[in-house]
């Protein structure tokens, strides 16, 4: 007899319902191998806006510092008014959690959001996170990266198309200065086709290599100084004074020695210093007084100057200076005038002249001092006898026969 098509016995049911479980557990550990699909893991959710999607789509990978942590669940348009330049925003499902540590311990509010592209010739995109500081503060959910866009090969070919392009354009003035070359025109011409500077460069070398064969063989200053073994030696001497001259410094020897290590030198320099810095301040008053005396003196010039004073009066005043003049005049006109009376008392001419030169004249005056003289002796003489005996000059005698 046939099964009936809908009967269903108790083992078939086991049968069944075993096949099941173990498709349902086949898939689930196909879908695990890949490493995309865990149902128990925890996610964080991220945004990042863009410019440019740029190939990226859903399901593209996201990455920590190269680092697989997630995948891009939507890449969306944003709203025309959205006052951002960014056109395009993803929303990235990150692993909560990354080696056992949270992974917003290294994705915090500085981390950037980059599109990277998956291969040199592919126009696919992925999005790789650049770790943050820890001075900044960890994401949260739904937090907005900021973010930046790598140079894609739609650019790195539009770049190209430009440098070529200016190649070109630098390509025609070459060609015309090659070809104005060729011809021998102009500066690089000639340089290029004159046999002449073929030359005279020939010579030069020529004489060049002359030159250092006769430096080599010892010829000249040059040579000598090149080849002379004597001036190495003379050199090596001087070295050797210099350094016994050193060590002599070192140790103290010599005059220039005992400066340089005698500490009471040093001692008594820095005294000395001191002394004229003391000195340079009692200086500094005497200083002053002597720019005062010298603003004094300028301004006692500028007063002359401006005929201020009588000084100033004498150099500007003009009545002044003629009037000086004409005194100097008479002075010089009294003084003719004495110099010829001395002249004629000289000669003896006049009552002054006579007074000088007459020898009788001062004999007799010399006389009549010599008689003035003996007169008042004699006076003197005659009081003195009065003031002794006055009755002798005061008695009369009086007679009538």
């Amino acid at each position: 007899m046939p099964r009936s098509a809908k009967t269903l016995n108790l083992g078939q049911l086991r049968v069944g319902l075993f096949i099941f479980v173990a498709l349902a557990i086949l898939g689930f550990f196909i879908l695990n191998a890949t490493g995309e699909f865990n149902p128990f893991a925890e996610t964080l959710t991220l945004k990042a806006r863009f410019t440019n999607a740029d190939g990226l789509r859903e399901g593209a990978e996201v990455q920590l510092a190269g680092v697989h942590i997630g995948k891009v669940t939507v890449v969306r348009l944003l709203p025309p008014d959205n006052p951002e330049d960014a056109k395009i925003e993803a929303i990235m499902s990150v692993d909560k959690e990354l080696d056992g540590q949270p992974t917003n311990e290294r994705i915090r509010s500085d981390s950037t959001a980059q599109l990277v592209a998956t291969s040199v010739l592919g126009n696919d995109k992925m999005i790789n996170i650049t770790p943050g500081t820890p001075e900044a503060a960890p994401v949260q959910e739904f937090h907005v990266l900021d973010s930046s866009a790598a140079i894609s090969i739609n650019q790195l070919t539009q770049t190209g198309n430009d440098l070529l392009q200016q190649i070109n354009k630098l390509a025609i003035p070459t060609n015309e200065i090659l070809n104005k070359a060729n011809q021998g025109e102009g500066t690089l011409g000639s340089l290029i086709n004159d046999e002449s500077l073929y030359r005279n460069l020939d010579a030069s070398i020529a004489e060049t290599k002359t030159l250092i064969e006769r430096i080599r063989s010892g010829e000249g200053s040059a040579g000598k100084f090149v080849n002379d073994p004597e001036l190495y030696n003379n050199l090596n001497k001087t070295v050797a004074s210099m350094e016994v001259i050193s060590a002599n410094l070192k140790d103290g020897k010599g005059t220039a020695g005992k400066f340089l290590n005698d500490e009471a030198i040093y001692n008594e320099s820095k005294a000395m210093i001191s002394e004229l810095r003391t000195a340079l301040k009692d200086v500094s008053p005497s200083l002053k007084r002597l720019d005062q005396i010298s603003q004094d003196l300028e301004s006692i010039t500028r007063d002359l100057n401006e005929g201020k004073g009588t000084a100033g009066k004498f150099l500007k005043d003009e009545q002044l200076y003629e009037d000086a003049r004409k005194a100097i005049n008479s002075l010089s006109s009294m003084t003719s005038r004495l110099d010829g009376v001395l002249g004629d008392a000289q000669g003896g001419k006049g009552t002054f002249g006579k007074l000088l030169t007459d020898e009788t004249l001062y004999n007799n005056l010399n006389q009549t001092m010599s008689n003035v003289n003996q007169l008042s002796s004699e006076s003197t003489k005659l009081i003195y006898d009065f003031r002794q005996n006055p009755k002798k000059f005061l008695t009369i005698k009086f007679k009538l026969f």
